[in-house]
């Protein structure tokens, strides 16, 4: 038995005729007939008598009818449950990034925490992580050159690179380097710090790590600008300015079109651009 076999029994007991039906549903009575057979082999017997004044439900076709209005205002009630859902911002969302792009979210974070004290930011740093695609986690800023097909971005500014570290670097002969370890070794940026590092202090695979010992005194490490830039004791230094200047990244916010109107992934994105743009 379907629910849309139950709606043509309710359509028949409203109008008190298969013609009516058909009206009400834009479909031909004999559309009517048929689904009211199926109904009535799927009940083992018959759901309404014609009549002169037209079909007069039997006992089964009460019980049927009583039970498709109990559907339909339970699915009514549902709906406006779920729209009130997603109009509210509380519970949880989920955000996923890569571990370099953390420090220029905790002021934003920070801020929606204040603005939506019912919302629950579940972050998840990782280079591989939940995937907004697989509907594993709402929002996602990604370092890629497009959106992957089937989400909806927006383009976040572009991330430059630089050399930096405390102003004492400057003019040390024997400088050294902070630079990428194991699982980073193989990107762009490692191959940079290969070709000017003669001395290495600490490899790590950690962005932070890499930030929080350049500002220890630790050596110089190849950063992203606006990281840098929030931790006015490091300088950059001039001379690597021209051979870091093709390591610019470009990062987009990601969502799926499906969650463009849930209010806990608005509140989160307009908290993000707000701040990132």
């Amino acid at each position: 038995m379907s629910w849309d076999d139950l709606r043509y029994l309710e359509a028949m007991a409203r109008g008190g005729s298969a013609a009516a039906a058909a009206r009400e549903l834009n479909v031909a009575v004999s559309t009517v007939y048929r689904r009211l057979g199926a109904l009535e082999e799927d009940v083992g017997g018959p759901c309404v008598v014609r009549g002169a004044d037209g079909v007069v439900l039997t006992d089964a076709g009460h019980a049927l009818l009583d039970a498709a209005r109990r559907v339909a205002t339970d699915l009514a009630a549902a709906k406006q449950i779920a729209a009130g859902r997603k109009d509210r911002v509380a519970g949880a969302v989920g955000l996923t990034t890569v571990e370099g792009y953390l420090p220029l979210l905790e002021r934003p974070l920070a801020a929606l925490a204040d603005r939506h004290p019912e919302l629950r930011v579940d972050l998840h740093i990782a280079h591989a992580g939940p995937s907004v695609r697989r509907r594993e986690v709402e929002v996602a800023i990604a370092v890629v050159p497009n959106p992957p097909p089937g989400l909806w971005g927006k383009r976040l500014p572009r991330i430059e690179y630089g050399v930096f570290g405390l102003a004492t670097e400057r003019d040390r002969a024997d400088r050294r380097w902070i630079v990428c370890g194991p699982p980073l070794e193989h990107i762009p940026e490692a191959e940079l710090e290969r070709a000017h590092a003669a001395r290495v202090s600490v490899a790590t695979g950690s962005r932070l790590a890499m930030l929080a010992l350049a500002r220890r005194g630790a050596g110089v490490a190849l950063l992203p600008r606006p990281i840098a830039a929030l931790h006015p004791e490091l300088v950059e230094l001039d001379e690597y300015r021209d051979v870091t200047a093709a390591l610019g990244r470009v990062a987009w916010l990601l969502i799926h079109p499906d969650n463009r109107e849930d209010a806990r992934v608005r509140a989160l994105m307009d908290a993000l651009l707000a701040d990132l743009l």
